[in-house]
């Protein structure tokens, strides 16, 4: 699935006080469900599992719900809030997106940072290349080897 702006930078972050590595301790996942939004432009990113990186604007969520239609175009995901110290620092988390069987993947991934304590975005968007698996996606955030939080989404016809 070439079109992962799933994984997409959604804000502009700044890096942690000299010296305090960060340290997430919580991991909360809000406001899932479908977004609209702008996308400004994409980016190469080699962390990210599309290589890429979408700088949006105007990003807003639309339907708070864990029911999904498979639609090209459609995108769905959860505001990201990392909970840790140092308050505003900049942590790296991996976002991960499990697809249902039958899927031509088990899974997409990549890595992104937030500062801690403010939001951030993670979703996926439908591409036009893609073939829509329905069923359960399963969106988590690891940090190391720690899944720290996980929401399952239902995608179907509309």
């Amino acid at each position: 699935m070439r079109n992962l702006a799933a994984l997409t930078l959604a804000l502009l972050v700044t890096g942690p006080a000299l010296g305090q590595a960060p340290v997430i301790s919580k991991v909360e996942l809000q406001a899932c469900g479908v977004y609209e939004r702008t996308v400004e432009r994409r980016e190469d990113d080699a962390r990210s599992a599309s290589g890429k990186r979408t700088i949006v604007q105007d990003h807003r969520l639309v339907n708070e719900t864990t029911r999904i239609p498979g639609r090209v175009g459609l995108h769905f995901g959860c505001q990201v809030v990392l909970q840790g110290a140092p308050a505003d620092g900049l942590a790296t988390f991996r976002a991960v997106l499990r697809l249902p069987p039958g899927a031509r993947r088990e899974e997409l991934s990549g890595s992104q940072a937030y500062n801690i304590g403010e939001p951030g975005h993670v979703g996926y968007t439908f591409g036009s290349g893609d073939a829509l698996a329905y069923g359960e996606w399963t969106l988590q955030i690891w940090v190391d080897e720690r899944k720290l939080a996980e929401k399952t989404f239902v995608v179907g016809a509309d």
